[in-house]
């Protein structure tokens, strides 16, 4: 099927690809406009209406792009489906453009129930085989233990902790709640994340209220920012925002944890003396 349409001069066309039905297969190309948008997450609706779960098929090409009500449309309609993520399976995206493949790394970190890979044109057969295959029932609900754990330090200037597994809704809290003290007395301070085994965060844990006014404070009281072991895409997205802010952030390698303390200028406590 192609939805397209012809307005002022302007072609707008998204394709609807043949595919499993619990499969929602499309091309996209030219201008993104509002009723692209809407025909895209009409086909999502219409494909959960008779499978508990899906997957997606995006192959992009190089004309790709998207116009402001297009954009409009995207993010209210995006909002509208938050609570229907543990029903998407896996998303195959199918580009070369490197802006898009960063993206969709992006949000397969936040949406982390949802497994997003990128692959390159000439891989279109494999990533459609990939995103072909019959999705797994939804998994029930777990008491998954806590995946931040915070890391005492030689400095009372210093927070650090670790990060291990999936950041959920509980852990966010903790940090908030750790953090608390740093925030209201005077003066800055530091902050050290290890990212250990960073496996993305629950949407619930980046739009907790107390984690967004934390965030917010921290921008004026935060001196320097270390982050460890963060991986080559997730660095190259985090360094376009930090220049927004006024703490310093620097990123350092796994086996350049000792460098990251000296940084912050402190020592984990347990190996202080070493």
């Amino acid at each position: 099927m192609v939805v397209s349409s012809f307005k002022g001069g302007i072609n707008r066309m998204i394709e609807i690809l043949e595919s499993p039905k619990y499969l929602v297969a499309m091309k996209v190309f030219g201008k993104l406009t509002a009723d692209d948008v809407k025909a895209a997450y009409n086909a999502v609706e219409d494909a959960l209406k008779d499978h508990e779960r899906i997957s997606f098929f995006a192959e992009i090409e190089d004309s790709v792009g998207i116009t402001v009500d297009g954009l409009l449309k995207d993010l209210t309609e995006g909002i509208s489906h938050f609570g229907k993520m543990s029903k998407y399976y896996r998303a195959a995206v199918v580009t070369d453009k490197g802006w898009i493949a960063t993206m969709a790394r992006f949000e397969g970190l936040v949406f982390s129930s949802i497994d997003v890979r990128v692959f390159e044109p000439k891989e279109r057969a494999k990533a459609f085989a990939w995103a072909s295959e019959r999705p797994e029932p939804r998994p029930k609900p777990e008491d998954a233990p806590a995946s931040v754990h915070f890391l005492q330090t030689t400095s009372e200037n210093v927070f650090a902790y670790e990060v291990n597994g999936k950041v959920r809704e509980k852990d966010v809290k903790s940090v908030v709640a750790a953090m608390k003290p740093y925030l209201e007395r005077e003066g800055k301070f530091n902050i050290l994340v290890r990212l250990k085994d960073f496996g993305g965060f629950d949407l619930l844990a980046a739009l907790d209220d107390d984690l967004v006014k934390t965030k917010y404070k921290a921008i004026s009281k935060v001196d320097k920012y270390a982050i460890i072991g963060a991986k080559a895409w997730m660095r190259n997205f985090l360094e376009l925002f930090s220049g927004l802010f006024s703490a310093q952030f620097r990123f350092f390698d796994k086996e350049e944890e000792r460098a990251a303390w000296e940084w912050v200028g402190a020592e984990q406590a347990l190996l202080a003396g070493e």
